[in-house]
């Protein structure tokens, strides 16, 4: 350790050299406020040259300091008047200077203290202050965001990888939607509101966003504290301070939880066919394009069943479509018990059916064909009169050729199969690779 034989004699120190290093500002008044010495971090922080510092008085009118509630400080209450007025030193005060310029506020933390002359008067006030602007806007706007109506959080800036941000700031409409307190979530990532079904690619798009500091604006599914889900329109906004630095994040948020299951009834109704709630020819082809595709890429065998309503005209003519409506209702019953949720079953039209069947081979497909056009002839339907009506139905089933890996040439494979079955006496399954 260096001792007081070895330090720097005081008279050698630049006291100049020193003062204009700081990262601290000085200002040296005299007993009228006039100012005698800024050093460049004061000028700095108060916008002036040395020739606009010099000689200028406390209470000069282009003065704007505000308190720490961004009232104007009157001048009594500039350090430097404290300290003349008081003759005690002033510490810790929190001022914030106004760029007459830019409207922009820098906050000081100041501290002011008096030196004298022999005869014990003050002969010079020093004021030094450090920048705590960053520090001073921890929550930007808290007041205002704590009555707003739709969620708001804040979390701090990094770090971005990881769980990313902790949350540092929720606001009451944001316990309204979630359930969960401010106790609960602050210092947690905002993570805690995602769950199993959130979109990896809607988070990956957000984390991208805050590594690039840029605003983003997404939709997507959270979860409350009781496990429910809920959507949100979610914007994400930056927040800077004074000098440019992201310091927050801001997230508003908008429930969009009725919006979206409107979405999805109309898009059930839009892929459902109205008389038998089974997919329609639209929906079974997006469906069936996905469990191909995985099908393919997992290197699993697929089948399809096209089924047809063997004489279907004969029951409109003799019944009506009212009947022939209930027959086709009923085979959609059946076609619903008989097959895994995995498979997907549509209606195409008419009285035209199809199953696609994952995982199936050709000869265990036809199989299942088989039994249910078994099950269909034994069990006749009631009329309205309370008399029962059976009827039979014609089965083509084909499986994937590699080559042409579509769903069309696998429904075309599996149209000639039923065109066999049909032209074979109807009521059966035949089956084509």
């Amino acid at each position: 350790m260096q001792t007081s034989d070895t330090l720097m004699p005081y008279e050698a120190i630049d006291a100049a050299a020193l003062l204009n290093s700081l990262h601290a500002g000085v200002v040296v008044h005299g007993p009228g406020t006039e100012i005698l010495y800024a050093n460049p971090r004061a000028l700095e922080l108060l916008r002036l040259t040395a020739d606009q510092a010099s000689g200028r008085v406390a209470m000069d009118p282009e003065w704007r300091f505000l308190d720490e509630e961004k009232h104007l400080l009157p001048v009594e209450e500039y350090p430097v008047n404290r300290v003349l007025a008081s003759g005690e030193a002033v510490t810790n005060q929190v001022v914030g200077i106004v760029d007459s310029r830019s409207e922009a506020i820098t906050w000081v933390l100041v501290n002011a203290y008096p030196e004298r002359d022999p005869d014990g008067q003050i002969t010079k006030v020093v004021v030094t202050f450090i920048d705590i602007t960053r520090e001073k806007q921890d929550i930007p706007f808290e007041q205002i965001v704590a009555y707003a109506s739709d969620p708001v959080v804040v979390t701090e800036a990094n770090p971005v990888v990881g769980q990313g941000p902790r949350i540092l700031y929720v606001n009451d409409a944001f316990t309204d939607l979630t359930g969960y307190t401010p106790e609960e979530v602050i210092g947690q990532s905002p993570r805690i509101l995602q769950g199993p079904d959130t979109d990896p690619a809607t988070r990956s798009r957000i984390r991208q966003a805050l590594i690039d500091r840029v605003p983003i604006q997404e939709q997507i599914l959270n979860y409350t504290k009781g496990g429910e889900k809920y959507w949100v329109e979610l914007k994400i906004v930056p927040l800077r301070n004074t000098r440019g630095e992201v310091t927050h994040f801001a997230a508003i948020e908008r429930d969009i939880t009725s919006q979206k299951a409107k979405e999805s009834s109309l898009r059930e109704l839009a892929i459902t066919d109205p008389l038998t709630n089974l997919l329609n020819r639209r929906g079974f082809s997006e469906q069936a394009q996905g469990r191909l595709a995985s099908a393919l890429r997992d290197g699993q065998g697929i089948a399809l069943a096209m089924i047809d309503i063997d004489f279907f005209k004969r029951i409109n003519d003799s019944y009506g479509h009212e009947v022939g409506d209930q027959a086709l209702i009923h085979l959609a019953s059946l076609l619903r018990s008989s097959f895994r949720e995995s498979d997907v079953i549509g209606r195409l039209g008419g009285e035209e059916f199809a199953v696609l069947l994952a995982g199936a081979t050709l000869d265990r497909a036809g199989a299942l064909m088989d039994r249910l056009r078994t099950r269909l002839a034994t069990t006749p339907f009631s009329l309205f009169d309370g008399r029962k009506l059976g009827f039979t139905v014609s089965i083509g089933v084909a499986t994937l050729d590699p080559e042409k890996a579509t769903l069309q040439a696998l429904i075309k494979a599996a149209d000639a199969a039923l065109y066999t079955a049909k032209r074979g006496g109807r009521n059966r399954v035949a089956v084509t690779a």
